[in-house]
């Protein structure tokens, strides 16, 4: 068993109890170190100040969205996702503080979960990277959504589970 996927699974431990219940200072303490280490691992995240501010871990994803409030955008890709927020690659980077509807496209038809979010972070690298777009930090989600939310960020933890399961 490597070293990655025993911390993986030790970080998801910590993150589901700090959810649930909260982290003990040591827990939380021994939270923060892992998910610095697992942000480098997932996302090559050298930013260590950024990546401490989340609330929570950026795992890699493949999820369609759309903007429900501003359809010139059309459709996007969201590359990580956090309990937080997203990371969405798009040539079309609104203004920090924009405030958008998102609809996210799950697996199953008909579940789509539409989300208030602010757009926090840009990165406008070159046309077609892509690593180029905005990250976005849900608001204002009432609790029906934030469970969406969280069942979205339990299937992307579990599909990115490291070594054994």
């Amino acid at each position: 068993m490597s070293d990655a996927a025993a911390n993986f699974r030790a970080f998801v431990f910590l993150d589901r109890k700090q959810a649930r219940e909260g982290l003990s200072p040591s827990e939380f303490a021994r939270w923060t170190a892992l998910k610095r280490e697992l942000s480098r691992e997932f996302s090559g995240d050298a930013d260590t100040e950024r990546a401490q501010q989340r609330g929570s871990l950026r795992l890699p994803t493949k999820l369609r969205v759309s903007f429900a409030s501003l359809g010139e955008l059309g459709q996007a890709l969201i590359t990580n996702l956090s309990r937080g927020g997203v990371f969405v690659a798009t040539d079309y980077v609104l203004a920090i503080g924009t405030r958008v509807t998102l609809r996210l496209h799950v697996d199953q038809p008909g579940k789509d979960v539409e989300a208030q979010a602010e757009v926090v972070s840009q990165n406008l690298g070159p046309r077609g990277d892509p690593k180029r777009g905005m990250g976005l930090r849900f608001v204002d989600a009432e609790a029906a959504v934030r469970r969406e939310l969280d069942a979205l960020y339990e299937r992307a933890l579990e599909a990115a589970r490291i070594g054994p399961r």
